[in-house]
C-alpha cells in the first residue's frame, strides 16, 4: 500500500461542496448585478510572465514543462492571464470589459487552521475605466459579497500606491536605495527601515514623510488630515484627491463605516499603481478580498489600458464563515436509501421516475455498508415491495414522504 500523501491536499466533502456552491452562486450573482460577464482563464501560463511580475512567489509556483519543453505554471494568479488574453481579444483599448470569475489557483494558502496548495478564488476585473468611481465600485462590490454570505462585520482598509510612489519619485536617491525602503516597508520592519533610513541625505519634510508612512493607518479622516501634511509634491495632494473621490463612492453606497485608511501595507502582486485594499471579516488576522488599481499592466501585452479588481480566498472565507456558525447545517445526501437482495424491472422503474421527478434516491445490495447519516428515509425491497420499520409501503407511499421532507 502507498503511504505517503500530500500535505495541503483533501478531499471536499458533500456539505462542504453544497456551502462552497452556495458561496460561489451568491457572488456570482453579486458581480452579475453590477454587469460583469462571467469567463474562466486559461489554467496554464508561461513561466517566464509570472517570473516577472512575482518574483516572490517563485517557492509557491506549481510548474509543470509543456510537450515543447518549455516551463509553464499553473495559474498561481488570475489577474495576469485574464489581462493578457483580454489583450489579445479585445484590443480596442477604450473598451469597456467588467469581467467576473470563479477560478482555482495553484499557490499555498495559510489560514487560521488551514492550509493548502490550491484554493478557489472568485473576484472581478474591470478593463477600460480609469475613474474613482470604478475603484469606489470594485470596493463595494467586495463588501456586498460578503453581505450576501452574512458577513456583516468587516474592517476595509483602503491606501494608495500613487502616493508613495509619488514620494519616492521626488526623492534624491539612488533606484537601489530607493528599493531597500521599499522592501523594509513591505515587511513593516520599522528597525531596519528606521537604522537606513536615518544613514541617507535627505530633508527633513521628506525623511518625515517616509517616517509616517509604515504607520499611517486609523479612521479616515484623522489619516487622511495626517497625510496631507507629508506631501511634498504635487503627485502625492494628487493621489489623496482621488482617494476622496473612492471614498465619496463609497460612502454614497452605505459602506463608510467600514473603511479606514492604511498607506503601509503593500501586496505580493507587483502591479498596483494606484488606489489599494484589503477586506478584514471580523475575529480574523488575515484578509479574505484584496485588490486596487493596475493601469501599467496591459501595456505590458500590447493594449495599454488602465484596469482595477480583487481576488476572493473562498477558502479562507469558508473557514471563517463555518468557524462563526454561517454555514448551513449538514443534511442527508439521499432522501431515499433502498437496500435490496435481488434488482428487478418494478425497482429499477420506480427508481427511475423518483429521480425523474426530483428527488435524490440510492440503491444498493444490502450487502453493502450506507452511513446512515447520508440518508433521511430508508426502506428495504423485496420480492417486489418496499418495507420501512418492518411495514409494508408502496413506491407512492415512500414518494408521499420524500414530499414531506
Amino acid at each position: 500500500m502507498l503511504s505517503n500523501t500530500l500535505d495541503g491536499v483533501k478531499m471536499l466533502h458533500h456539505d462542504e461542496m453544497r456551502n462552497y456552491d452556495r458561496i460561489q452562486g451568491k457572488l456570482v450573482s453579486v458581480i452579475m448585478n453590477h454587469g460583469c460577464k462571467i469567463i474562466e482563464t486559461p489554467s496554464f501560463e508561461d513561466y517566464d510572465v509570472y517570473q516577472h511580475y512575482f518574483p516572490q512567489l517563485r517557492q509557491q509556483m506549481v510548474k509543470t514543462i509543456d510537450t515543447d519543453g518549455r516551463v509553464l505554471v499553473l495559474r498561481p494568479d488570475v489577474t495576469v492571464p485574464l489581462v493578457e488574453t483580454a489583450a489579445r481579444e479585445f484590443p480596442r483599448a477604450n473598451q469597456l470589459l467588467k469581467f467576473g470569475y470563479v477560478s482555482t489557483v495553484f499557490r499555498e494558502y495559510f489560514g487560521r487552521s488551514t492550509y493548502g496548495k490550491d484554493f478557489l478564488q472568485g473576484g472581478i476585473e474591470i478593463l477600460g475605466d480609469s475613474s474613482p468611481e470604478c475603484d469606489g465600485e470594485v470596493i463595494v462590490m467586495a463588501a456586498e459579497i460578503l453581505k450576501t454570505v452574512g458577513v456583516e462585520r468587516i474592517r476595509i482598509d483602503m491606501g494608495t500606491a500613487a502616493y508613495t510612489q509619488a514620494l519616492f519619485d521626488g526623492l534624491p536617491l539612488e533606484e537601489e536605495q530607493k528599493q531597500t525602503l521599499r522592501q523594509y516597508m513591505a515587511a513593516r520592519n520599522l528597525v531596519a527601515f528606521g537604522k537606513y533610513l536615518s544613514g541617507l541625505s535627505l530633508d527633513s519634510e521628506a525623511r518625515k514623510a517616509l517616517e509616517a508612512i509604515p504607520v499611517l493607518f486609523g479612521p479616515y479622516a484623522e489619516t487622511l488630515s495626517k497625510a496631507r501634511g507629508y506631501c511634498i509634491n504635487s503627485g502625492m495632494r494628487n493621489a489623496l484627491t482621488r482617494l476622496e473621490k473612492i471614498y465619496d463612492y463609497i460612502l454614497y453606497a452605505g459602506y463608510a463605516d467600514k473603511v479606514q485608511l492604511d498607506f503601509g501595507f503593500t501586496s505580493t502582486l507587483g502591479y498596483y499603481t494606484d488606489m489599494v485594499f484589503k477586506v478584514y471579516v471580523d475575529g480574523a488576522l488575515y484578509d479574505v478580498i484584496d485588490g486596487g488599481r493596475y493601469d501599467k499592466l496591459s501595456a505590458q501585452f500590447g493594449v495599454d489600458r488602465p484596469a482595477c479588481g480583487f481576488g476572493m480566498n473562498i477558502n479562507l472565507l469558508y473557514e471563517f464563515m463555518s468557524d462563526a456558525g454561517l454555514l448551513e447545517d449538514a443534511q442527508p445526501s439521499f432522501q431515499l436509501a433502498v437496500s435490496y437482495t435481488d434488482s428487478d424491472q418494478t425497482l429499477i422503474r420506480d427508481l427511475m421516475q423518483w429521480r425523474q421527478r426530483g428527488f435524490r434516491v440510492a440503491a444498493y445490495p444490502d450487502s453493502s455498508f450506507i452511513d446512515s447519516g447520508d440518508y433521511s428515509i430508508h426502506a428495504v425491497y423485496r420480492n417486489h415491495s418496499y418495507y420501512k420499520d418492518g411495514r409494508e409501503m408502496s413506491a407512492h407511499d415512500l414518494e408521499d414522504m420524500m414530499r414531506g421532507l
